[in-house]
């Protein structure tokens, strides 16, 4: 097939015709998007001002069988600084409905239900960010039961299904719960006692970091050279994948504090996952209190887009905090 051939008139008409993709040509291909997009930090390939330029080309095949048209959140935060004002989101979910509907699927995992350990309550489609959980009717073991279901094609694996879900029945295979408590415990981590237990001089402290939260490979790297018997720090895809059991198993297991770190009001790459990451630590500062224990020892704070060097102040402030704690009946460990 010549290159010429591989060009299709009427692609360009039919995005233009779905719902979200009539700025399509609007476009001017500027790259502003490109040097805003968190996903590009992960994956240079991923350039959401050549996607819309392939489309405005009528490159069909290239465009709806590229893994790009599958990557983006929709977050928006290219939006502001567009020129044009254009939801860069919508022309690529326009795209993406146009794949859908010819058959293409996205790549890589997504959640999983375990049919038999579901109940049906619903929890994980109130929390879905994207609307990808509906529930469905299906008989198992013979009997008709009201189960979750997930839709991989809007699907952003971003986890806050799993930590949401009370029966335990959703999965994720990326960000599983066997993972994580593995990179929390590696290295006998969770064996030693920590400072409010008496076992050591300095309080130790877990953090769960938003990948997109922090913003440079080189502040990932000066934050992976501060790890020690003192600190872990446990990436998540998102805030909202924080899962409350997590953070107690930690402050039952030698950890003094807990910091969940997540992105700033307005820069979710996942849209509401700092909201919900946010309130997890907030009802579990109300439970320490209503045990009498300290809430200070679980902390929630967030890092914006131009923030830097933010984890170590907020790591120094906790050690204060603990320090502090250290000398008051209120200390006494979970």
């Amino acid at each position: 097939m010549t290159g010429a051939a591989r060009f299709d008139g009427g692609f360009v008409g039919e995005i233009l015709a779905e719902p979200g993709g009539e700025h399509l040509l609007t476009c001017w291909s500027c790259g502003t998007c490109a040097a805003t997009c968190l996903v590009r930090r992960f994956d240079p390939a991923f350039n959401p001002r050549l996607l819309l330029r392939r489309a405005g080309l009528g490159l069909r095949e290239q465009v709806l069988s590229s893994a790009e048209i599958w990557q983006c959140s929709a977050c928006d935060a290219c939006y502001p600084r567009c020129p044009q004002q254009i939801h860069i989101s919508d022309v690529i979910r326009a795209i993406r409905n146009i794949a859908i509907r010819e058959g293409y699927a996205p790549p890589g995992p997504h959640a999983e239900v375990d049919p038999q350990r579901c109940s049906g309550c619903a929890v994980c489609t109130r929390a879905c960010p994207y609307g990808a959980i509906d529930r469905v009717v299906t008989f198992i073991d013979d009997q008709e039961r009201t189960i979750a279901r997930v839709d991989p094609n809007l699907c952003q694996h971003c986890g806050i299904c799993v930590a949401a879900c009370p029966s335990g029945a959703m999965s994720l295979e990326t960000v599983n719960d066997r993972e994580l408590v593995t990179r929390m415990g590696a290295g006998g981590w969770l064996e030693r006692p920590g400072m409010l237990q008496g076992g050591a001089d300095a309080p130790r402290i877990l953090a769960f970091v938003c990948q997109w939260s922090i913003h440079a490979d080189s502040e990932w790297a000066a934050l992976d050279a501060l790890q020690s018997d003192g600190l872990r720090i446990v990436r998540l895809p998102c805030s909202g994948r924080v899962d409350p059991a997590m953070v107690l198993l930690a402050l039952t297991q030698g950890a003094d504090g807990v910091l969940v770190v997540g992105c700033a009001e307005g820069e979710c790459h996942y849209l509401r996952g700092t909201y919900l990451g946010r309130g997890k630590v907030l009802l579990l500062n109300e439970m320490m209190q209503q045990l009498g224990l300290a809430s200070e020892r679980i902390a929630f704070a967030q890092s914006g887009a131009l923030d830097r060097r933010v984890l170590p102040r907020l790591v120094d402030q906790m050690r204060a905090d603990l320090v502090r704690l250290a000398h008051e009946p209120a200390a006494a460990a979970v």
